[in-house]
């Protein structure tokens, strides 16, 4: 039997049960027992069967000496959390796939959801986050938020007395960060020879986003419907992503503005055709097994071709990854002289600062160099100062 199926069955121990919750990312245990006569089913969680188990066999010997009481207790980090969270897709205050990423975040605070809100500390919270460390600052952030948000909205509703998050700044990681850069241009020239003369698997996923600027994820969820060769269009409304219970779904696009049509020249209309290939419906890219492509799937192949073919020049600093290829687009367009604004409606960012926060260094770049030729401009003219 394999592990996976190993976590999901159920096993019986005494009065209770322990099965593996992928929902929480934790063991759990569930138990009857008899409070001031009535039987109550009680739950625990745990990282592994051995402590559940004992946290159940706590419960009982709690329950005979009548040191358990009855009456609701606050809800967990996780519960309310989930519950906030439920609220804000139902309002549409959140969408689908923020709600998604949301939970994955949820998932990584395992170590200290399971606590009850009333019982939470500032103590318990800085020891939490002094083991979290090692993730990146991304990651740190999103605990942060998420826990902030929750807090916040039970201090709202009357039901703890402090945030125990108030006076705890969002702590720095220890990853040091590396931002990622664009392929430069001998570097793109190398990987579309590779990519175009050699068979690589999902190529195509590839050269579509160097050429479109294209998320992986929207790449990958593209239907032939989304494509008119006609009107020389694609349709941008959907992105592939981990849905709530670890499963790949078509999932909507990361924010509104992400929902967007772009234009495509003749040879980027031809490429699609071929892609294509006659077909009327159905997703235009699909795995080995005809299931949805992830960007774990892409990134597997990408990276292997980068060290295979000695792609990337380590001189140049920055990180390369499967996202460099979305950099590399917006990239070139910035030394074509293309406008931030048009940039931001390609690239599909919510809102023009992200466009320029993203590429600064390549904006300030190409404004030093339009400014060093109208300065020679002036001086061929006789336009000084001094």
């Amino acid at each position: 039997m394999k592990a996976k199926d190993k976590k999901k069955k159920r096993k019986y121990y005494g009065d209770g049960t322990i099965f593996y919750s992928e929902r929480r990312n934790r063991y759990t245990g569930q138990i009857y027992v008899e409070i001031n006569g009535e039987k109550v089913r009680k739950t625990v969680y745990g990282k592994t069967e051995r402590e559940v188990n004992n946290r159940l066999k706590e419960l009982q010997i709690q329950a005979a000496a009548g040191e358990l009481d009855s009456k609701p207790k606050a809800p967990s980090i996780f519960e309310y959390a989930e519950k906030m969270m439920d609220e804000q897709l139902a309002l549409n205050e959140i969408r689908q796939s923020s709600y998604d990423r949301k939970y994955e975040t949820l998932k990584m605070l395992s170590d200290i959801s399971d606590k009850l809100l009333d019982e939470v500390s500032e103590a318990d919270l800085i020891e939490f986050f002094k083991a979290q460390l090692n993730y990146s600052q991304s990651c740190i952030n999103k605990m942060y938020q998420l826990l902030g948000a929750v807090f916040r909205k039970a201090k709202h509703r009357n039901m703890i007395d402090e945030n125990p998050l108030t006076e705890i700044k969002c702590p720095k990681s220890n990853k040091k960060t590396i931002p990622v850069r664009a392929l430069t241009v001998n570097e793109q020239k190398k990987l579309l020879d590779v990519l175009k003369t050699e068979d690589i698997r999902y190529s195509e996923i590839m050269l579509l986003s160097m050429f479109t600027g294209m998320r992986i994820g929207e790449c990958c969820a593209l239907m032939v419907e989304d494509i008119d060769l006609n009107r020389k269009t694609i349709r941008v409304n959907k992105t592939v992503a981990r849905g709530k219970y670890g499963r790949n779904v078509l999932n909507e696009t990361k924010t509104l503005a992400g929902e967007r049509t772009l234009y495509i020249n003749e040879d980027l209309s031809q490429f699609l055709k071929h892609c294509i290939n006659g077909r009327n419906t159905g997703m235009l890219f699909l795995s080995n097994n005809d299931n949805l492509v992830t960007a774990n799937q892409v990134n597997y192949s990408y990276s292997h071709v980068l060290k295979e073919h000695k792609i990337v020049d380590k001189t140049v600093y920055g990180r390369v990854d499967l996202h460099s290829l979305r950099h590399t687009y917006a990239t070139r367009c910035i030394e074509s002289g293309m406008p931030a604004k048009v940039l931001q409606t390609i690239l599909g960012h919510a809102n023009i600062n992200i466009t320029l926060n993203t590429y600064c260094s390549v904006f300030e770049k190409y404004r030093n160099e339009h400014l060093a030729v109208a300065d020679e401009y002036m001086r061929a003219n006789n336009l000084e100062i001094a």
